[in-house]
């Protein structure tokens, strides 16, 4: 006991000397009242569905029609949960030289990362229907076991994450088998091959059925406890974090593109950079969902084909990751971009390996997405043209945009909401991406010939591979006149 109120106490001195508190006390207050104020408007809101949920619902179908919400909201959760919770961490190294045992110090983590705003979120979300609805029809013992039960569902979320997240790093084979389970059931749901939320359901009546059931979320979240705990006890030394690393950068995956010389070699560099890092792994790891992005779209009615809305998708499916790559393409490399400069290395094969591999990787992206052409042969146009713009025009584009970044990227942290190393710059670069193919094909589609600018769209493309040359002369030329204030930016600390 005397451990943990050891943590507690080093854990809440953290948080008060945190710079967020370190303002002036009007702001700390101000920020209090702006949590208080969402708090009482989420419990109101919940309080409110809850009571006039049999209203709301459907004659016979009440408790199951929430059940089938709880569905979504849970798969709602695992989303926000990927993208947005900070994994559960404490500063381990200072404790390592200690006599604490590694179980403690696991224990506690897990422990401690299961009280988050997600959880407090959910808790206030499932309290009221319990007792305003669960309660009326079943009586106060399984309404307290079906709120036991939304809670433990949801703790099970919260430990699959930071499995998900940890996976991330260390074994890519277990995040694509997870992630491909994951993209069948999405799948299934869009293709209507079955219900997931129907499915839920009926497992939650059958819950409240046979009580004894409800041991299952128990054992799901004793299981996913274990796997974490299992994970970081085994992964607690720095010593062993290190050779795994360097047993993973020695590998000889990608060789082969050393026979093409310094862009080879160049590109060979940027491929490990990319599996190597946390933060270019995440996105590496994203890549999937947003290749799928299609789906939500294609085969929905309610979007017009031949819209606007569509160009957008098609820029984004192929675009994603060569824009994630090419916005950061020196950024990525600002803690050695000085040692780049005093190589002697020659700057237009630099570049030219940069515009190389992005045109490889919106290449690939393509080719996984032509399937939706059974969505129809005008998606299949769409994706096209917009694939040919993202590879003749958007990438010198980019590229040449990219050298106005002046911020080094911290790769050790996760994408996923950190705008560490970015700028405006970053954000100006998304208008040109997705409003120029939207100005160029809008007004053929205005005048009833909205094939003909997909095919203006897809011929600018074309027509500026032949001026890759060009391209890559300019931008050689606005490095070497910013290479000096981009080094000077790298080197500062933010």
């Amino acid at each position: 006991m005397k451990l943990i109120w050891f943590f507690l106490s080093h854990q809440l001195k953290k948080t008060r000397r945190s710079t967020i508190w370190q303002k002036s006390v009007v702001l700390n207050i101000i920020l209090v009242l702006v949590a208080l104020l969402l708090i009482a408007e989420a419990v109101g809101i919940s309080l409110l569905l809850a009571y006039k949920w049999h209203e709301i619902a459907k004659e016979g179908e009440i408790l199951s029609s929430f059940y089938k919400v709880m569905a979504y909201f849970f798969v709602g959760m695992l989303s926000m949960r990927f993208f947005m919770q900070q994994l559960p961490a404490m500063e381990i190294v200072h404790y390592q030289n200690l006599p604490i045992r590694k179980s403690t110090l696991v224990n506690f983590m897990l422990i401690k990362g299961k009280f988050n705003f997600f959880t407090f979120l959910t808790l206030i979300f499932v309290t009221p229907f319990a007792f305003l609805q669960v309660a009326y029809y079943h009586g106060n013992a399984l309404a307290i076991l079906w709120l036991i039960g939304m809670m433990l569902i949801d703790l099970t979320i919260n430990y699959f994450i930071f499995y998900i997240k940890k996976q991330m790093v260390s074994n890519l084979k277990v995040v694509a088998f997870l992630l491909a389970i994951i993209a069948l059931l999405v799948g299934g749901e869009m293709l209507k091959w079955y219900s997931f939320s129907s499915i839920f359901a009926q497992a939650i009546e059958a819950m409240m059925n046979q009580p004894v059931l409800w041991s299952i979320p128990l054992i799901l979240v004793l299981l996913m406890y274990y796997a974490d705990y299992r994970f970081l006890i085994t992964r607690l030394y720095l010593e062993e974090i290190g050779s795994k690393k360097t047993e993973m950068v020695q590998g000889n995956r990608f060789n082969y593109l050393r026979r093409f010389g310094l862009i080879g070699e160049v590109m060979l560099l940027d491929i490990k950079l990319f599996m190597r890092n946390k933060r270019t792994k995440t996105i590496l790891f994203l890549t999937p969902i947003f290749l799928c992005y299609g789906f939500l779209f294609y085969p929905n009615d309610d979007y017009s084909r031949d819209g606007g809305f569509m160009i957008f998708v098609g820029m984004f499916i192929s675009g994603f990751l060569m824009l994630n790559y090419l916005q950061h393409a020196f950024a990525y490399e600002g803690s050695y971009f000085d040692m780049l400069l005093s190589s002697g290395i020659n700057f237009r094969d630099y570049i030219q390996s940069k515009m190389v591999l992005a045109s490889a990787v919106v290449v690939l992206c393509y080719l996984v997405t032509l399937p939706y052409f059974f969505f129809g042969s005008e998606i299949l146009l769409i994706n096209t043209a917009t694939f040919l713009f993202n590879l003749g025009f958007i990438i010198p584009l980019i590229l040449y945009m990219a050298t106005y970044n002046t911020k080094a990227m911290v790769l050790t942290r996760g994408s996923a909401f950190n705008y560490q190393g970015m700028s405006a710059t970053h954000w100006l670069v998304i208008l040109p991406v997705f409003v120029l193919p939207l100005l160029i094909y809008l007004p053929f589609k205005w005048f009833g010939n909205a094939t003909l600018g997909l095919i203006v769209l897809g011929s600018i493309g074309i027509i500026s591979l032949f001026f890759r040359s060009f391209y890559i002369d300019q931008i050689h030329q606005q490095l070497t006149e910013r290479k000096y204030k981009m080094s000077s930016g790298f080197r500062e600390k933010n």
